[in-house]
């Protein structure tokens, strides 16, 4: 009988690694254990025989790929394109140009961060840039600054003050509030749930906090989960590891 193929733990997602190369751009999710391909866009001709026009849809292809990615709430997006090419930095233009709204403060800012490497097309290169030490702290430092917009945020709703806005951080008032939620689809529903991976791998929170995360799935609500030694994760430690604010 043939041995059973071990799944690969796909973890938590931490980023999208965007590979522009002279022909395509290759979508991958980085996530805590692995790295997956997701979706690839042609340029239709070579980058040198593009005109404006089709380097112009070309991005738009690649905004269009990313709006539902944001949504999910995944807002680190790492540019990688070869040495000597200006790939990441026409693609910066253009959002800098028609999708400003992508760099503005609030929900949907993106943390755009950008690497020099030969080439993401394949499994086989992005396993080798995961054994670079720079990938390593360009994924790590984009992450922890996405975190920390989040927890601006969660200042933000501390000092407000106001009626709606709550803050819990227990896992027994989150829980119960995402039951709250589910059971009336017009409560309003928190902004963010935010925990660190200690929390997470804590043998102790493990189960529940693995509950909390697909309920807030399903409710279609945004999580984020930081390393404890990043500034992010630093703060949300300061809580007890797990947080959840309304704003």
């Amino acid at each position: 009988m043939a041995k059973r193929k071990k799944r690969v733990k796909r973890g938590h997602p931490i980023a999208i690694l965007i590979g522009l190369h002279n022909n395509d751009a290759v979508f991958w999710r980085i996530f805590s254990e692995t790295i997956r391909l997701h979706f690839k866009i042609n340029r239709g001709r070579k980058r040198r025989n593009q005109n404006k026009k089709q380097l112009y849809h070309f991005h738009e292809e690649i905004i269009n790929t990313l709006r539902p990615i944001i949504k999910e709430g995944i807002r680190s997006v790492i540019l990688l394109s070869p040495p000597k090419e200006e790939y990441s930095d026409e693609f910066l233009n253009h959002v800098n140009k028609h999708h400003s709204w992508l760099l503005k403060k609030g929900d949907k800012q993106v943390v755009f961060s950008k690497i020099i490497g030969n080439q993401a097309k394949t499994q086989k290169d992005v396993y080798y840039l995961k054994t670079q030490e720079s990938f390593k702290d360009i994924v790590d430092e984009t992450s922890n600054q996405e975190g920390l917009l989040i927890l601006e945020e969660l200042t933000e709703t501390i000092n407000k003050n106001e009626k709606f806005s709550k803050i819990l951080y227990t896992w027994r008032e989150i829980d119960h509030e995402l039951r709250l939620v589910k059971q009336n689809p017009n409560l309003p529903k928190p902004n963010y749930i935010i925990l660190t991976e200690e929390f997470l791998k804590n043998p102790k929170n493990r189960n529940k906090a693995h509950r909390i995360l697909q309920i807030a799935k399903n409710l279609g609500i945004k999580t984020k989960i930081v390393s404890q030694a990043s500034e992010a994760g630093a703060i949300v430690d300061q809580f007890g590891g797990l947080v959840c604010y309304f704003k």
